[in-house]
């Protein structure tokens, strides 16, 4: 599984060389951090990554690289399944405060990123985009709330969200890119189950997306740094058509059951298309339906009338037959 740190793994021997030729193992990681294209953490932030915010593996060997215990990181990401979202204080990309319980209401995706990452945390986010865009048709950017949660602290500011939003693109008006402080991203990372370990290169974590449900309950984690569009409309199609089925009161409503019903993945476009194969057997069942309603409801007029003209007819010969006895 990729994370942000890989890039450091695949070529680490480069810092292997460089130790070696300082001589000095502990004055390592800050001298290939200050070659690296990542903003340098300050000797600080980068114990508070690992002792507070970090999940490392067993001990690692001198002159080996940081690395996370995917499998212990794993097992933390599904334990957080089925827990209530924190609501904690955040600012989003013009720095303004927001809450994460504004976001209730709504199914909610939520990413971690950091905007020093200059190579798999952007193509992490515009995975994300596309697959977004891909749940269009099906859904709609009304339908469904998007989070980028920034965790490198306070270097992920709301002027970085804001420009990486920027560098990829991001226009949706359900994705906002959000600046925790330090106490409430230790609270968010600890209740959604997101490990991260700071490496010379940056940070070493999981990559994926949280889906937390209407009522802020975290619902499922969606894990790949390629996410498809049927990655995630599995959870929010379960989601959104687990709601009552009177909630839909309103034309709109109806139409957005209809699109959740009747739209398919395409994996040729990798956005979900409306299923008219499925549109044709629910149209055709809703006028075998009505069909069968007219006829039982002509059938059923048909016997009153022949009720009455037979209640009318003996009626009028009752009287005759009377008549003709006298």
């Amino acid at each position: 599984m990729r994370s942000c740190a890989d890039p450091a793994r695949r070529h680490g021997w480069r810092w292997l060389c460089l130790w070696a030729l300082l001589g000095l193992a502990g004055a390592a990681p800050a001298a290939a951090a200050a070659t690296t294209a990542v903003p340098a953490l300050t000797a600080l932030t980068a114990l508070t990554a690992l002792t507070e915010g970090a999940l490392t593996a067993t001990p690692r060997a001198p002159g080996t690289v940081p690395a996370i215990d995917e499998g212990l990181a794993l097992r933390l990401g599904q334990a957080a399944v089925g827990r209530q979202m924190p609501d904690v204080a955040l600012l989003d990309s013009e720095g303004r405060p927001v809450r994460l319980s504004s976001f209730l209401g709504k199914p909610l995706l939520v990413s971690f990123i950091y905007t020093g990452c200059f190579q798999v945390c952007p193509t992490q986010t515009r995975a994300l985009h596309e697959a977004v865009k891909g749940l269009d048709r099906m859904l709609g950017e009304h339908q469904f709330n998007v989070i980028s949660i920034g965790f490198n602290q306070p270097f992920d500011s709301p002027d970085a969200m804001r420009s990486f939003a920027r560098q990829q693109r991001i226009g949706y008006r359900n994705w906002a890119f959000l600046s925790p402080g330090r106490e409430a991203l230790d609270v968010l990372t600890r209740d959604f189950g997101f490990s991260y370990v700071a490496t010379p290169a940056g940070f070493d974590h999981l990559l994926g997306v949280t889906v937390v449900d209407a009522n802020g309950r975290i619902h499922a984690q969606v894990y790949g740094d390629r996410l498809r569009a049927d990655q995630l409309g599995i959870p929010l199609r379960q989601l959104l058509s687990d709601q009552p089925v009177a909630a839909p009161t309103t034309l709109a409503g109806v139409i957005d059951r209809v699109r959740i019903l009747c739209t398919v993945y395409d994996p040729d476009t990798g956005e979900y298309r409306y299923d008219y194969k499925l549109i044709f057997e629910i149209v055709g069942g809703v006028l075998f339906f009505l069909s069968a309603l007219v006829y039982g409801a002509l059938e059923w007029r048909n016997q009153r009338r022949a009720r009455r003209r037979a209640q009318t007819s003996a009626c009028t010969t009752k009287p005759s037959a009377s008549g003709s006895a006298a």
